[in-house]
């Protein structure tokens, strides 16, 4: 039995829930609300049934607002009846350059306009009605520097619509894409002229210019964030140091994108945003919010459309929410987003050479995002299956380009520039030394580490003495708690509540969540990269996750089992009753699988990216999985593992007893000793 969840479901969870809440729950009140003397866990306002848990990254919350742009939004009006101030004519002026590779034709029509004192901008966007192709546009720019004089001219041409089209009905409301040019960087201005020029072909309507003041924030001179690792707890690469959208300023308030998933990131896709190489690591955060503003706003993406980007210093930044480690759906190859990353080079690479800690930088990122999942070599190939919107193919074509591969490969656009395309193969290479034998598929991926309660060490494979010491007896909760990839080594005290983690490229964190008689159950549940802190408490059937909220699934003697049971990239909480056989998704379904008495070992066995559930039999060491045959591995008294632990992109089914891991198909490792707790990191 295979159990997937489609988004269907997601549209009926209001249904699907009552059941779960009629048959689950442990008798008293039908209102769930944590005990008002709880030192431990505060009261929290119950889940919405309708949406069990809100996509929180990043939280929208009141003081989540950022820095806001100022914007001034001319009208240019069209072709044939343009706004007030602009004038139209046939031909272009003589003065005034065509973007590179455009010439004039009988066809070419112009409007212009100038605005001799404006607010202050520095960024300047246009945009159209069309949101698909228009015939060839060019757009030439020139601002007034204040206090000085009018700058030389500047020219762009059409941009990719690089989202790919909304398919999600709630998510259409006031979703309205535009076309639109490349944004342009100009630096503090006050005044601007414009010139569109229709070259050739159908031309655009209703043609607008955003001109954008990101405005100064104090962030913008704060120094970029710095990691240093911690112990090397993991397996490098480690992801590069990246500056969180906080640190540029983010406006939560804008973003209506909610995060879409892929199964995993096949290929990552390189661009330049093709504004000016001229500026100063202070001026970065606000051409950051410049790109967001004009991606999220003014085209009507939601977000911006680059999963990273790269200043000419070599620091990187995070684009795109939905979390950094998560292979999420951009708007960065239109047509061809899922399964892809983008990383784009903050600058204009048509002409200009990429400094060396661009690349750098890039290929650090580039190495770790393909480390995530299976085992991938940068300097290969792959087969995406995608087109439509304004790439360079119909909708359902099946087209091969390199693991990192150009912008340019699969859109019509000049991106990310002539010079970028000449150190693309040192990127892969740097890339794949990076990642050394990762790259094959036979490596064992996952760290084998076991937590000893008798003194609460952490031991790690291969090293002699102890990585980490927490307290004693305690219960391993390994996960990736600050959403680099990586499994975290971490406990949870039975008694006190404390959570250790040893979090990789940060250090120690104790954090304190629950009470004694809960069990500890963390996942992603908002699907941001990160596993929350949760504890379930039989005594009230109660799941309490921090900074999220509470909701009811479950009775004494269930088993905790959240993960991704639909692959939306966030977990749903979950239980398995040993008694009965019952499974329980909150939300969606409940059903009968497996036999009595098992422990539940859910994974994703398939690569598809959701969560199948999977029981391991105490009594006859006997893995049974939904739709394959039993499988059986081990002896009696041994602990199941479901990892990946190898690079093939799909859970495998090991064992521990007495300091030993037995992974199927895999090969045995002894690490620990016996009495040891096994804790995979991975």
């Amino acid at each position: 039995m295979h159990v997937r969840a489609t988004r269907r479901y997601r549209r009926r969870k209001l249904v699907a829930v009552v059941a779960c809440t009629l048959t689950l729950v442990a008798p008293g009140s039908n209102t769930a609300t944590a005990d008002p003397l709880d030192p431990f866990v505060p009261p929290v306002a119950p889940v919405d049934l309708a949406e069990p848990l809100a996509w929180a990254n990043p939280v929208k919350v009141p003081g989540s607002e950022g820095v806001t742009p100022q914007v001034t939004r001319l009208a240019l009006g069209d072709f044939n009846r343009p706004a007030a101030g602009v004038s139209a004519q046939s031909g272009t002026l003589s003065d005034v350059p065509l973007a590179e590779g455009y010439r004039r034709t009988r066809q070419t029509r112009t409007l212009t306009t100038t605005r001799a004192s404006t607010g202050r901008f520095s960024a300047v966007g246009l945009t159209w009605r069309e949101s698909g192709r228009v015939g060839a546009i060019s757009i030439a720019v020139r601002h007034h520097v204040p206090g000085g004089a009018w700058s030389r001219w500047q020219t762009v041409s059409a941009g990719e619509l690089d989202r790919d089209p909304v398919r999600a009905p709630e998510e259409r409301a006031g979703d309205v894409q535009r076309g639109g040019s490349d944004l342009l960087w100009l630096g503090p201005s006050d005044g601007i002229q414009l010139s569109v020029t229709s070259v050739s072909g159908s031309v655009p309507h209703d043609i607008t210019a955003d001109l954008i003041d990101p405005t100064d924030a104090p962030l913008d001179s704060a120094p970029a964030a710095t990691v240093t690792e911690a112990a090397p707890v993991g397996l490098t690469p480690f992801m590069p140091p990246i500056n969180r959208r906080a640190a540029w300023g983010a406006n939560e308030q804008q973003m209506n994108w909610r995060p879409q998933y892929a199964n995993y990131v096949k290929a990552v896709a390189v661009h330049h945003t093709a504004t000016s190489n001229n500026y100063s690591p202070a001026d970065v955060p606000k051409i950051l919010r410049s790109i967001y503003q004009y991606q999220t706003v003014s085209r009507g993406w939601g977000d911006i459309g680059y999963n990273v980007l790269v200043d000419r210093f070599g620091r990187l930044w995070e684009g795109r929410s939905g979390g950094l480690a998560r292979p999420v759906v951009g708007a960065q190859a239109g047509g061809f987003n899922t399964g892809t990353a983008g990383i784009a080079m903050i600058g204009d690479f048509r002409s200009t050479s990429v400094p060396p800690a661009v690349v750098e930088s890039a290929a650090k990122y580039i190495a770790w995002k393909l480390s995530l999942n299976q085992a991938i070599d940068p300097r290969g190939t792959v087969t995406l299956t995608g087109g439509g919107s304004t790439s360079r193919y119909p909708v359902g074509t099946t087209v091969t380009v390199p693991r990192v591969f150009p912008h340019r490969q699969t859109n019509p656009t000049e991106c990310p520039g002539d010079k970028a395309m000449e150190v693309l193969p040192q990127m892969r290479n740097r890339a794949a030394g990076l990642l050394g034998d990762m790259v094959k598929p036979d490596i064992v991926r996952t760290l084998m580490a076991t937590y000893r309660p008798a003194d609460g060490t952490v031991w790690l494979q291969g090293i002699p003495q102890p990585v980490f010491t927490t307290g004693p007896n305690e219960i391993a909760v390994p996960a990736d708690y600050n959403g680099d990839g990586k499994v975290d080594v971490a406990t949870w005290s039975p008694t006190t509540g404390n959570w250790t983690m040893l979090l990789t490229g940060e250090g120690p964190r104790k954090v304190q969540w629950g009470l004694p008689g809960d069990v500890p159950a963390p996942a992603d549940y908002d699907g941001d990269g990160k596993a929350d802190l949760t504890v379930f408490r039989p005594a009230n059937s109660t799941w309490y996750i921090k900074g999220l909220g509470e909701l009811r699934l479950g009775s004494p003697g269930d088993q905790p089992v959240p993960g991704d049971y639909t692959g939306d990239g966030r977990a749903e909480a979950a239980i398995w009753r040993p008694s009965t056989g019952l499974w329980a998704i909150y939300a969606l379904r409940e059903f009968h699988f497996a036999e009595p008495g098992g422990i539940a070992v859910p994974a994703d066995f398939d690569g598809d990216g959701d969560i199948e559930p999977a029981t391991w039999s105490p009594t006859t060491q006997q893995f049974t999985i939904g739709g394959l045959p039993p499988v059986r591995l081990g002896d009696p008294g041994d602990t199941p593992l479901t990892r990946q632990f190898d690079g093939d992109g799909r859970a495998d089914l090991a064992v521990f007893h007495d300091g030993r891991f037995e992974i199927r198909g895999v090969g045995s490792y002894d690490v620990g000793l016996p009495g040891d707790v096994a804790m995979p990191l991975g």
